[in-house]
């Protein structure tokens, strides 16, 4: 029977009784299988701990030594010590409580916990629900709905009372209770040509020990969907040296890298050096660094200034009134050189950064249009048959792609030069939208395919010296908020993240902020929302209804904006 205690202790969690169900309908994880290596605190004053769970009773039933140690798994302090109390002496030595994360919903409910145990009373099975996953780089991945996390626990008697002699490696814990004890950093790579740091999103736990997980996953790389769409100045093989810690002392990080290979170049060392500050730098408790490599400081003179993302500064444009328009405030300003589209049956205008270049789709997305600050009139860049909405990048290519798609995207380069990227995972389904990011590294690709949720992954965009897309795009793609039902328009947010018209089982389809590797959060309500766009900063964000109302976020709250009617709302990019 579960003590008032253990209700009290363990109320983050639910869990579904394996028993007789088949899960063979569902997707599953595998928890014999490595999805985590971010490293444990060690109960030094920089650790933290979403609370302090309760440690077993004497007594206690093979149930609640296991549903005791599954809710111990949120108490992070002294290594896990109290989590580590449930097991024998030896299991305790074996596990590895972060091999893998696994998140819970929150409308959880202990009281629903079954379990199946065989006979002998010495192993115990359950089935969980998981909506998000933490590989074993420190990337968040969604899951699908339905997805279940299988476990099997062996127990015996040690000293009399019940202990776990064998437990999946790994956390599970709920969504409020990872955002709790897990923080988001972003490890920092360049674009192709050095002009600006482009994020890697990771999660690690609130530690001592997170600035030596960063450097050692700085080193390691960037994820594999970033592959090929953006650089390293850190040499192949490059390690920490010495005690293979980076220590922290009156806010000075200190990080020795071993020499590896030919010396770096004073330029490449400058690089190196502003990977790694701009990569720590939001730990509270560092103030700067102290870098060497080959035992040779480096000094701060070296690093070069590299923007860390870019500025939008143009309002968004829209079509009002049967014309190309900015909205500016609580009004709609038509575009100087906009022609009348009134018979074009136009649709999905786009903006450059430096507002020299729109595009906008016409003849119900059978032609690409582009009109020049310095043209009269516009001119049909690209044919098709059922075109999707334009995305412009940094270097005024424009990139679209047809709804039926064979496995590929279009680019129209500012010279007019047309290029063909393989996209090979959208093979067969129907193109919705993308949206290339600000800095041009990567796509984020809407599709559905019939009789699934729609979509939506994000992919690096590998490029040549001077900013040309690559063949094809790279193949590992990330699938972004798996746990929606259904996806109606996305747009970037920022460097991290996506704004999203989305709804989950059962619900309307209202404003998302989703991180490219992190948990959905809503974004308030909005009637009838059917585009979305967002500014650089996430903040800005504009919704329009499909009869033409705008609703803008700022706030936290949404407002009306009144006496202005538009459609297919773009910030520049």
């Amino acid at each position: 029977m579960t003590t008032p205690r253990r209700k009290k202790g363990l109320h983050v969690l639910v869990l579904a009784a394996v028993a007789s169900l088949a899960l063979t309908a569902c997707s599953s994880i595998p928890t014999n299988s490595p999805v985590g290596h971010i490293e444990a605190g060690s109960g030094a004053p920089g650790d933290s701990s979403a609370r302090i769970p309760e440690g077993p009773e004497p007594g206690d039933s093979i149930g609640e030594i296991v549903r005791g140690f599954l809710s111990a798994g949120a108490g992070t302090g002294n290594n896990f010590s109290v989590a580590k109390s449930f097991l024998t002496e030896a299991e305790a030595q074996e596990w590895n409580p972060q091999e893998s994360v696994s998140l819970l919903p929150n409308d959880t409910d202990l009281e629903s916990l079954n379990a199946e145990v065989t006979s002998d009373q010495k192993t115990l099975t359950m089935s969980a629900p998981v909506v998000g996953l933490v590989n074993s780089s420190g990337i968040f991945n969604s899951t699908k709905p339905g997805t279940r996390s299988n476990m099997e626990f062996s127990l015996r008697q040690e000293n009399g009372e019940w202990r776990i002699a064998s437990a999946p490696d790994g956390l599970l814990i709920t969504q409020t209770e990872f955002q709790t004890i897990f923080l988001n950093y972003s490890l920092q790579f360049f674009t192709s040509d050095y002009s600006y740091l482009v994020p890697d999103s990771r999660w690690f736990l609130r530690s001592s020990s997170t600035p030596t997980a960063l450097i050692n996953e700085l080193l390691t790389g960037p994820a594999s969907y970033l592959s090929g769409a953006v650089v390293t100045a850190i040499p192949d093989g490059a390690k920490l040296s010495d005690t293979n810690v980076v220590t922290i002392e009156n806010g000075v990080a200190h990080i020795a890298l071993s020499n590896q290979g030919d010396a770096p170049t004073d330029k490449e060392k400058g690089l190196i050096r502003q990977q790694i500050a701009s990569t720590l730098k939001v730990i509270p408790s560092i103030s700067s660094i102290e870098l060497t490599i080959g035992g040779q400081v480096v000094p701060k003179s070296l690093q070069p200034k590299t923007d860390t993302s870019v500025q939008v500064d143009g309002p968004p444009v829209v079509l009002a009134k049967d014309r190309l328009s900015r909205i500016s405030g609580t009004t709609v300003a038509k575009v100087e050189n906009s022609p009348d589209l009134s018979e074009a049956k136009a649709s999905d205008p786009a903006v450059s950064f430096d507002d020299s270049l729109y595009v906008y789709l016409q003849n119900s997305g059978k032609q690409l249009m582009r009109l020049k600050d310095d043209a009269v009139d516009a001119t049909p860049i690209l044919r098709g048959k059922k075109l999707v909405r334009p995305s412009i990048d940094r270097f005024k290519t424009v990139w679209t792609g047809e709804r039926d798609n064979k496995g590929k995207l279009t680019a129209i380069g500012d010279d007019s030069q047309e290029y063909t990227i393989a996209t090979d995972f959208l093979a067969g389904r129907d193109l919705i939208d993308l949206e290339v990011s600000r800095d041009g590294t990567r796509i984020a690709v809407l599709s559905r395919h019939k009789g699934e949720p729609a979509r939506i992954d994000v992919v690096g965009i590998p490029r040549d010296k001077a900013g040309n897309p690559a063949s094809a795009v790279s193949d590992a793609p990330i699938e972004v908020g798996s746990n929606f039902e259904e996806v109606k328009d996305i747009s970037w947010a920022g460097s991290t993240s996506l704004v999203a018209l989305a709804a989950k089982e059962g619900e309307q389809v209202q404003p998302f902020r989703i991180g490219v590797t992190g948990p959905p959060a809503q974004l308030g309500e909005v009637p009838d929302g059917s585009r979305i766009a967002s500014g650089e900063d996430g903040r800005s964000i504009l919704v329009t209804s499909s009869s033409g109302e705008i609703y803008s976020y700022n706030s936290n709250a949404w407002q009306k904006l009144v006496d202005i009617s538009a459609k297919d709302p773009s910030y520049p990019g």
